[in-house]
C-alpha cells in the first residue's frame, strides 16, 4: 500500500511538471496564415531574383500583421502594398512583382482586396484600389498570353 501511494505521488508530480511546460495562451494564429503565405512568397522572390530591395515589402507586411492582430481594417494597408507592387518599389523585377501579386490575389480574403459595395458607392480610395487590382491583373494576363505564344 505504501508503494502504491508513492507511485501515485510520483505520477502526479510528473504530470504536474508536464502541465507546467505547456504555454498558458497560444498565439500561433495572431497573424492570419494568408499574410504568412505572402511573406513566404516575398522571401522566395528575394532569394530567386537578387534584384531590388524587398525590405519595404517586409515592412508593409509587418504593418499588415499588426493591423490584423489589432482587428483594424486591413484594406488600406493592403492597398499600399499593392501600390508598391504596381510601382515596383525598391527596384524589384516585373516578374517578381507579378509572382507576389498572384500570391496576394490567391490567398488574401476577398474583402481586403475589393470592397463589397456597388461601384457607384465607392470612395476614391476604394475606387483606386479596384482600378489598381484590375490594371495589374490585366498586365499579368497580357504577360501570360505573350509567354504562351512564345512556345
Amino acid at each position: 500500500m505504501h508503494t502504491r501511494f508513492i507511485q501515485r505521488l510520483v505520477t502526479i508530480i510528473f504530470l504536474g511538471g508536464l502541465l507546467g511546460l505547456l504555454p498558458a495562451a497560444s498565439e500561433a494564429y495572431g497573424v492570419p496564415p494568408w499574410i504568412d503565405k505572402i511573406a513566404l512568397t516575398v522571401h522566395e522572390q528575394k532569394a530567386l531574383t537578387k534584384e531590388g530591395n524587398f525590405d519595404p515589402y517586409f515592412k508593409q507586411l509587418e504593418l499588415l500583421s499588426e493591423a490584423a492582430e489589432k482587428g483594424d481594417p486591413k484594406r488600406k494597408v493592403m492597398g499600399q502594398f499593392l501600390e508598391m507592387l504596381e510601382t515596383r518599389e525598391g527596384g524589384i523585377s516585373q516578374a517578381a512583382a507579378h509572382r507576389i501579386f498572384a500570391t496576394v490575389v490567391k490567398v488574401t480574403p476577398y474583402q481586403y482586396l475589393v470592397p463589397m459595395k456597388d461601384k457607384s458607392k465607392l470612395d476614391p480610395e476604394e475606387r483606386a484600389m479596384i482600378n489598381r487590382v484590375e490594371k495589374f491583373a490585366a498586365a499579368m494576363r497580357d504577360e501570360d498570353e505573350r509567354a504562351a505564344r512564345s512556345f
